[in-house]
């Protein structure tokens, strides 16, 4: 016997009621002896007895009836194993159907996810009338098909039928919690979960035991068969070099091998805007992850669409991975300072020689002012062979602090700002609204710098860190520590700026980096060089060093030094492709996409999913397209906000999508790349038994499951019950009749 409303139970208390008035109404007989009624004792004797009887059935007959009335309101129920229960209770039946990508999966006799719903379909079909079923898609997140449990069983059916596989990965969790708040409401005496799953044990992570709220029988019904085996690609992850106009550029791509068997013979293809470009043959041994590096030029600038592809296998959801990526043609940098022609020449060592000779002199000053060694005496432009910046027009522009409050900043991608000693509030205000729009600044400073203008309250936000007092350093100090995977380091040899001839900084300024911010790299005295701070698209990058050519204090060697030219490119180059982003969002299916539009405020993108096919797509005006991107037909609106933020949450597709903007100067396109998450191509089971323990599971896969037919009689056998309080509260009345009845025979006395 089980109850429904055990709470109930509690009312079995009150039958000491009866009990506790009978003892409280007893009263002490006195005994007065009379001569006249000494000879009829032993006949009352004989009539005493049997009121005490009498009375003492009526206090059983009250205390049975509160305790009757109590289990009444519990709502007893017979369960199987006694012939009054062989009735079939009502039921409540959910189920939890794994529509996640690994259901995908092509097993010998077919895809999962069609056996899963045949499982399914077999279960509901078990249910009668009076019946109520509910079903729910599990994968990351649930998804119920009927938010309430419904009698009407063909819908529930029909939904099973039109199920399909999802792009997301599985987390058992939420869905059997919205499962257990469902059933919670029903008053059922069945109450049923039936979880259909691969059992994946990605699915199963991050979380322990689960209650069984709702106290429902739960079933673990798997579909998968035999070891499994499946490659995916991970990751596409492009090297650190700029995207130049006809420079080799490379695409690592990782490849994972989820089986317990080398997989011999696969090819990796790489698409460019629809057409094939390129193959590689390759082979992988068991649960083996391999990176393959393939190199591709670009002929245009602009935004470049593609993918890569595997050989077709039993899961091909995951062997494709889709990406966006952005070659840079034009660089405008515009150089703030008193004395910024060496950085124009560095920037672009194609200048005419008058500015050439103009840099030569500057240089020329410098060895004069104490930095005369013959092995650092070396020609400004020498470059590092390993800069891919060749075939990238870097144009910069020069302009003095003074010319820069009322210089136009639309079309430049960084600013530059050369030992600008003082930050005026006009000259804040302008950078700030630059960082705005999601471009940014590379910024030195020196000992001469103005420390008090640069901590301005105003500054605080943007810029990278707080000014201290100057550094003087005997001997002078060189970068020992720097971030080796850093853009602007990683092409510098692993002694970098230890070697014997790197440069060699006599003053400096101390440097408290702000929240948020980074120290790239740090002088031998753990003094930061080089601080980034990132906010949206924008980053600021900040050097502690000056770059006055004409100084009476002579302060470092970096202009006339080697690593001058290949760090400036780099820092311009990096900053650009920071604010461009040199790989777009690549999220996963179901994250949220969020980017800046300054510039739109208030207005809405258009969003569509594209079918990719031509070679590049050009954006931001640079270059104009040859021909107009094949997009799907269905396109979503999305707000930007007033602070020019985009936020897209439909994401349910990989692919490549175009995002559509109108601007003052036309129609603005992004692209972002969608991708599957590959976690869930690890299909990995998890040990059923382990999971009917997680989830506090009464039963597992057993014998009523054969094939992919499912035994009615299997399932309904443990649906028969009933309740009885029907028949407590008739017992409960003729207990009542017959208590009547004996207190008034007992009122005649």
């Amino acid at each position: 016997m089980a109850f429904l409303n055990p709470f109930f139970l509690f009312g079995l208390l009150a039958t000491g009621i009866p009990l506790v008035i009978h003892l409280w109404n007893r009263r002490r007989v006195v005994t007065i002896d009379f001569s006249s009624l000494i000879f009829i004792t032993a006949a009352h004797r004989e009539n005493a007895r049997r009121f005490q009887l009498r009375q003492f059935l009526i206090l059983l007959l009250r205390m049975a009836i509160i305790a009757l009335i109590a289990l009444a309101l519990a709502r007893p129920f017979l369960t199987l194993g006694l012939p009054v229960a062989s009735v079939r209770a009502k039921t409540d039946v959910i189920i939890v159907l794994d529509n996640s990508y690994s259901m995908a999966y092509q097993d010998i006799n077919g895809i999962r996810l069609d056996k899963a719903k045949t499982l399914a379909t077999d279960i509901i079909d078990t249910l009668r009338h009076g019946d109520r079923a509910s079903l729910i898609l599990m994968s990351d997140i649930p998804k119920p098909v009927f938010r309430q449990l419904t009698p009407d069983i063909e819908s529930v059916i029909t939904a099973i039928n039109d199920t399909e596989t999802s792009y997301r990965t599985t987390n058992v969790r939420p869905s059997l919690e919205l499962a257990h708040e469902i059933l919670i409401e029903s008053e059922q005496l069945n109450k049923e979960i039936y979880l259909i799953s691969d059992f994946a044990q990605n699915g199963w992570e991050n979380w322990n035991r689960l209650p069984n709220r709702s106290g429902a029988r739960i079933s673990l019904i798997p579909v998968a068969e035999g070891d499994a085996h499946n490659i995916s690609i991970k990751e596409i992850r492009p090297s650190n070099q700029l995207i130049g106009v006809d420079l080799p550029f490379q695409l690592n791509v990782t490849t994972v091998n989820h089986s317990v068997a080398p997989l011999d013979q696969n090819i990796l293809t790489l698409f460019i805007g629809g057409e094939k470009q390129k193959t590689m043959s390759f082979s992988v041994a068991a649960n083996e992850s391999l990176s393959t590096t393939l190199t591709y030029n670009f002929s245009t600038p602009g935004t470049h669409i593609g993918h890569f592809t595997l050989t077709d296998d039993r899961l091909n959801i995951d062997n494709q991975r889709y990406f966006a990526l952005r070659a840079l043609g034009e660089v405008r940098v515009l150089c703030v300072g008193e004395q910024t022609e060496y950085l124009t020449l560095a920037l672009n060592p194609h200048i005419h020689s008058g500015q050439r000779s103009a840099v030569s002199r500057q240089k020329e000053s410098l060895v004069e002012a104490g930095a005369n060694d013959s092995n650092r005496d070396t020609d400004l432009l020498i470059a590092d062979s390993r800069l891919l910046t060749a075939n990238v027009m870097i144009l910069p522009t020069q302009c003095t602090p003074a010319e820069f409050l009322t210089f136009p900043l639309e079309d430049y991608d960084v600013i530059v700002l050369a030992d600008v000693l003082t930050m005026s509030r006009q000259m804040s205000v302008k950078l700030q609204e630059f960082t705005r729009r999601g471009k940014s600044i590379i910024v030195f400073v020196s000992n001469r710098s103005d420390a008090t203008s640069y901590n301005e309250s105003d500054n605080v936000w943007w810029f990278p860190a707080r000014l201290g007092s100057p550094l003087e350093w005997t001997p002078p100090q060189r970068v020992q520590a720097y971030e080796e995977t850093h853009p602007i380091f990683d092409i510098f040899s692993s002694e970098g700026f230890s070697m014997q001839y790197a440069p060699q900084f006599y003053n400096g300024i101390a440097l408290q980096p702000s929240s948020g911010s980074d120290v790239i790299a740090r002088f031998g005295d753990d003094t930061p060089f080089l601080v980034e701070r990132s906010q949206g698209a924008s980053t600021v990058l900040l050097y502690n060093c000056g770059l006055l050519a004409r100084t009476a204090t002579y302060t470092n060697d970096l202009l006339v030094n080697p690593y001058f030219l290949p760090m400036l490119q780099q820092s311009v180059l990096y900053a650009t492709i920071a604010s461009n982003h040199l790989l777009t969002w690549g999220g996963h299916v179901g994250d949220t996409y969020t980017t800046h539009y300054p510039r739109s405020a208030g207005r809405k993108a258009s969003i569509r999913l594209m079918a990719v096919s031509q070679e590049q797509v050009t954006v931001e005006g640079r270059a104009q397209p040859t021909q107009t991107p094949e997009v799907g037909s269905h396109s979503t609106d999305a707000p930007i906000t007033e602070d020019g933020i985009l936020r897209f949450q439909d994401t349910e597709r990989p692919g490549i999508y175009q995002v559509e903007v109108q601007t003052q100067d036309g129609i603005q396109r992004d692209f972002f790349a969608v991708n599957v998450d590959t976690t869930e191509a690890d299909l990995t089971e998890i040990l059923l038994a382990q999971a009917a323990a997680r989830v506090g599971a009464q039963t597992t896969v057993g014998p009523e499951i054969d094939g992919t037919t499912v035994a009615a009689d299997a399932y309904n056998v443990k649906r028969h019950g009933r309740e009885i309080w029907g028949e407590l509260l008739i017992l409960v009345v003729c207990l009542m009749l017959l208590e009547s009845f004996l207190s008034n025979r007992l009122s005649n006395y």
